[in-house]
């Protein structure tokens, strides 16, 4: 298979960063000691996957005549992956948001080698161990990279290893990255984290899928059906593949689309009929973007009560549509338990065809 390309980028601009508050009791705080870092001044960012994304500022203070530094804030600080500037030096690293007071000695000419001690966060410091440990490792192959992700102390280290180190041949990787993808979701539900990251997988995901979809030419009767992992309306992914093991009928529609509005009462008559015998039903919705209100509604309106309802809301330009051959709505492929198409747009004799594979 064709490699792609799929790499993390941080080098983001700065912006203007939150001046540090008044010591007290109910503070905050991250404190360094840098040896040769008189004077400098000192920028925190928080940092995120995606490279549009402009970090948010933290903290903004100057070193003493010592080298010594503290930010403050009165929150806790986020969980999450963060940038330290000190003069042209530049140190990565992450927090796990439990974190009440941290504080690292090091040495400005070697900080960006994590030569440096950590105390007050296990996250820091497992984060800095295991960095240290690439960089003493020179080049990394693909079996040493595998260890260094396993090395990780949460799921949010995790996803970072896996896109830096496996990025330039995510597509070997599919499946690390889709692991990686579902632990973030589970241990950061919501978050800009897990949201940007999902939607980084979906992306390699897709371009997998359109890479196959032009080595084996149109969908076809017999041949595998190509994975779709989208957002349901709750933000979740879910995945085609998932449901491997029933009978599936896939089936893209939109709100706005009135045929497959007036198709819908069969769809769910024979769902219903079936459901306890292993049939199910995949739903890809083609709606517009911001149009995310008019899919649900539609979807409680016309009884659609399973719960595989699926859309990134990028109406023809949706991922799945090129993968599958769509160029109109309702169209529909149902799938027997192995994962294979067996019938291409049944609609009027979904039940005929439903029999033969049930």
């Amino acid at each position: 298979m064709k490699k792609i390309k799929f790499l993390l980028f941080f080098l983001l601009p700065a912006i203007v960063a939150v001046p540090s508050c008044q010591t007290g009791p109910e503070m905050y705080t991250i404190k360094g000691t840098v040896k040769n870092a008189s004077d400098l001044q000192v920028l925190l960012e928080q940092l995120y996957f995606d490279q549009n994304t402009a970090p948010t500022a933290v903290g903004r203070v100057t070193c003493d005549a010592s080298g010594s530094f503290t930010i403050e804030q009165k929150e806790p600080f986020a969980a999450g992956l963060y940038r330290l500037t000190i003069g042209a030096k530049r140190l990565f690293f992450m927090l796990g948001g439990d974190e009440k007071e941290v504080s690292f000695d090091a040495d400005l000419n070697t900080i960006d080698r994590m030569e440096l001690t950590v105390t007050g966060s296990e996250t820091f410091s497992c984060y800095a161990k295991v960095v240290k440990e690439m960089i003493n490792a020179g080049q990394i192959t693909p079996e040493s990279a595998k260890g260094f992700v396993d090395k990780a102390c949460n799921p949010l280290m995790r996803a970072f290893f896996t896109a830096q180190l496996f990025g330039r041949n995510a597509g070997d990787h599919l499946d690390d990255f889709k692991n990686a993808s579902t632990a973030l979701n589970t241990a950061m539900p919501e978050s800009k984290y897990a949201t940007e990251f999902s939607k980084m997988v979906n992306t390699l995901e897709t371009q997998m899928l359109q890479q196959q979809q032009q080595a084996t030419g149109p969908i076809q009767v017999g041949q595998p059906a190509p994975d779709i992992s989208l957002p349901g309306p709750d933000g979740k992914i879910r995945s085609l593949s998932s449901m491997k093991g029933k009978v599936v009928l896939l089936d893209f529609w939109a709100s706005w689309c009135r045929p497959c509005r007036m198709a819908n009462p069969h769809v769910v008559e024979v769902y219903n009929k079936y459901k306890d015998r292993g049939f199910d039903v995949f739903s890809v919705s083609l709606d517009r973007p911001g149009q995310k209100d008019a899919w649900t509604a539609a979807i409680k309106q016309d009884g659609l009560v399973w719960d595989n309802h699926v859309s990134d809301l990028k109406f023809w330009s949706s991922a799945p549509v090129a993968v599958y051959g769509v160029n109109s709505i309702p169209r529909t492929f149902l799938i027997d338990r192995e994962g294979k198409i067996v019938a291409l747009n049944p609609r009027a004799d979904l039940e005929q065809q439903l029999l033969k594979v049930l």
